[in-house]
């Protein structure tokens, strides 16, 4: 930027967590009322969606830090004093790889010699789950052509082993004591990259499905399932009358012919162990299970003495699974310490 800008500049920056076109009508005044529109949003659907709402606008360089702030000089260059009263410049308010709209501003002022009039319209605000929204562009980025090979070469067969490997680093870190937080999040992001990745193949299957088809199912799983809290009118219950309802409703929505149906094999025995004794209480049948266990298994044997114990832990609602999980690391962490 050779000469100063005399002009007035509204800065807009969005947020590429929301999806694009997502704006306040505050944001969209500010750019019909301008005399020239320029844009740098690294996503490309914002041009078409400025376009579609029939304001003209000058696409900026943006493949780096020093390109932008070039991009953004230029035009303010050609369009001062141009008729309109302002200039509006629509942005990206957080970029991984850009400076942030005030970051390059500074710049142009330190180029310039002088100040720059301009007044920021915060017009995007981020609404709780936009981040995931993101996750779900990156990932379509890199499974699309000209993304990554690797991501592009996987299949829900390949990716089985991440997804049981990121669950149990997930459980690690639950059963860690204090929980660092850090590392906690940074392990469910792990696990939601595995989701969303599931999900982003799930589109080019012959039937195909996205993240929103996964969470349309939950949403209308909670829906059915909580009516004591979407139901017409709110009921005050008890955690012990929730969970029968829940347990009622969800038996009418898959009936089981057995209390082992729908547990996977592939569960550790003693956590399968345990949800079959869970369903027998629920289910009023934990006398049955007793005197089948009775029947089948000597009462001194080990097996006998385990399904007693996750009996037990059913009745009162405790994972034993967990809880020797949980004893097992504290027991390595005091044998590291010798």
């Amino acid at each position: 930027m050779n000469g100063s800008f005399s002009g007035e500049l509204k800065v807009v920056p969005v947020s590429p967590l929301n999806a694009p076109g997502l704006m306040t009508s505050r944001g969209w005044d500010a750019l019909r009322g301008a005399g020239s529109v320029a844009l740098s949003c690294a996503h490309p659907a914002w041009e078409a969606h400025v376009r579609e709402a029939g304001i003209e606008c000058v696409r900026l360089e943006s493949a780096g830090a020093h390109e932008l702030a070039r991009s953004v000089g230029a035009w303010l260059e050609d369009s001062d004093g141009c008729p309109g009263g302002y200039l509006a410049w629509l942005c990206d308010s957080e970029h991984p790889h850009l400076p942030s709209p005030i970051e390059t501003i500074g710049a142009l002022e330190e180029a310039s010699g002088g100040p720059i009039d301009a007044d920021y319209v915060f017009a995007s605000p981020v609404a709780p789950g936009a981040a995931v929204v993101e996750s779900v562009r990156i990932m379509h980025e890199l499974r699309s052509p000209g993304g990554d090979p690797w991501s592009a070469a996987q299949t829900h067969g390949s990716l089985s082993r991440y997804l049981l490997e990121e669950t149990h680093e997930v459980l690690a870190e639950l059963e860690r004591e204090p929980i660092h937080t850090s590392e906690l999040v940074d392990e469910f992001g792990d696990l939601l990259f595995q989701l969303v990745f599931h999900a982003r193949i799930g589109m080019e299957e012959a039937e195909p499905w996205t993240l929103d088809s996964v969470a349309r199912s939950l949403n209308a799983k909670m829906y059915r399932r909580n009516p004591h809290v979407f139901g017409p009118e709110r009921e005050d219950l008890s955690v012990e009358e929730i969970t029968a309802r829940w347990d009622r409703i969800k038996s009418q929505e898959k009936p089981r012919r057995s209390l082992g149906e729908g547990i996977p094999l592939a569960l550790p025995a003693l956590q399968r162990a345990f949800k079959i004794a869970a369903r027998a209480e629920a289910e009023g049948r934990t006398e049955e299970l007793r005197e089948l266990l009775s029947e089948v298994a000597p009462h001194d044997s080990d097996g006998a003495r385990l399904m007693t114990i996750a009996i037990a832990a059913a009745r009162r609602d405790d994972d034993p699974e967990s809880a020797l999980r949980t004893l097992v690391s504290r027991l390595e962490a005091e044998l590291l310490r010798d």
